[in-house]
């Protein structure tokens, strides 16, 4: 069902602030173990970081305020023409620009997902409502259902595929149907997809290639999760050439820095690194989430990315204090109860490699088996 909210002011929360726990714990930022940031484990690529290195003395020089050359390197990725495409300083800016060039009257957003677009809808005075996906549907987005419950007035949907914090893939018919229905009401369809190469099949799993048959189509991407350079702050839109040409005229210049502006050119390359992701996927994913089923008191939830959202049922812990307690053992969760929908229950978990899962297994199950 879709609930309008409103009137209730949207909670800032976010994973991977791991200065905030050191210094109320008082141990080293570098000795936490993070599962509450969904980053790629397997670290910067090397070509990545040889781009960075080789342009240090280009610091003296402005960056390109037009991208052009990222632009062309993210075009020939995807295959998407250059004028559909639009570069931030993060994958957040994007949402804003775009916020503010569709100015939307009502967006409606299936949730729970990332608080950053009731961010964006409050700061443009959008009217934002929401519609629950259910624990006993698996997190499933129900296009038909959310179809029905369309307000009058709505001329935006906003939805994350892979969704954070559920970890669940949208079935790709189901998302046309949905853009084919909104494109015939002249509602704006935006999808973010930001974990998208976080998952078994990548960017086969897409729906960039769309965004030439529909305008309604908006796609939002980053390099932040999979190329794991969340210090970077480097995302992209992709959508009709008008859309992308107003947000281009209100952007801030020089948004995106010279680094970020550079490592666009390991996308040809990159290949190698992205089969490595998959393969790591493939691992370790599976193998995280039947170590968290096999914990007493846990209900996790099947992922297709990099995360996994888990329920703690049957005993007398919150998700806030099972957080300190992991924390005492060096090991940061992330708290999901400030996700719209989701109760003091819930919590979320970053993939790692395999020693850390196991670790993080561990000190849930010693946590949980505690009686008091």
């Amino acid at each position: 069902m879709a609930i309008g909210m409103t009137e209730e002011k949207y909670t800032r929360r976010h994973g991977g602030n791991i200065y905030e726990a050191a210094r109320e714990y008082g141990i080293p930022p570098d000795s936490i173990l993070d599962f509450s940031a969904s980053i790629n484990p397997l670290g910067v690529p090397k070509a990545i970081k040889d781009v960075i290195a080789s342009n240090v003395n280009s610091l003296s020089s402005y960056p390109d305020p037009e991208c052009t050359g990222l632009k062309e390197c993210i075009s020939n990725y995807l295959g998407v023409c250059g004028s559909r495409i639009i570069v931030g300083n993060g994958a957040l800016e994007v949402i804003f620009l775009l916020f503010e060039a569709l100015r939307p009257k009502r967006v409606l957003i299936p949730s729970p997902t990332f608080s950053e677009y009731e961010a964006a809808a409050a700061r443009y005075g959008t009217e934002a409502v929401y519609f629950e996906l259910r624990r006993k549907e698996g997190f499933r987005l129900n296009v038909d259902a959310l179809i029905e419950s369309l307000n009058d007035g709505t001329d935006a949907i906003l939805l994350c595929n892979p969704n954070n914090p559920t970890s669940v893939l949208y079935e790709r018919n189901e998302l046309v149907s949905l853009i084919k229905y909104a494109s015939r009401r002249g509602i704006n369809v935006i999808i973010d997809e930001a974990f998208i190469e976080l998952t078994a099949s990548g960017n086969k799993s897409s729906m960039v290639h769309y965004v030439n048959e529909y305008d309604n189509l908006f796609i939002i991407r980053a390099f932040t999760k999979v190329f794991a350079v969340p210090g970077l702050r480097l995302g992209y839109g992709i959508g009709n050439a008008g859309l992308i040409k107003k947000m281009w005229d209100s952007k801030l210049p020089w948004s995106v820095n010279l680094f970020a502006g550079d490592i666009g050119s390991v996308l040809k390359d990159e290949d190698g690194y992205l089969n490595r992701t998959a393969k790591w996927l493939g691992e370790e994913t599976g193998s995280f989430y039947t170590g968290l089923c096999g914990i007493e008191g846990l209900e996790a939830f099947a992922p297709s990315s990099n995360f996994i959202l888990v329920r703690i049922r049957g005993t007398n812990f919150t998700a806030q204090r099972l957080k300190h307690e992991m924390l005492l053992r060096g090991i940061l969760i992330r708290d999901a109860s400030s996700f719209r929908f989701l109760d003091s229950s819930y919590f979320r978990l970053a993939v790692k490699d395999r020693e850390s899962n196991a670790r993080a297994v561990e000190a849930l199950g010693q946590i949980l088996q505690r009686k008091d």
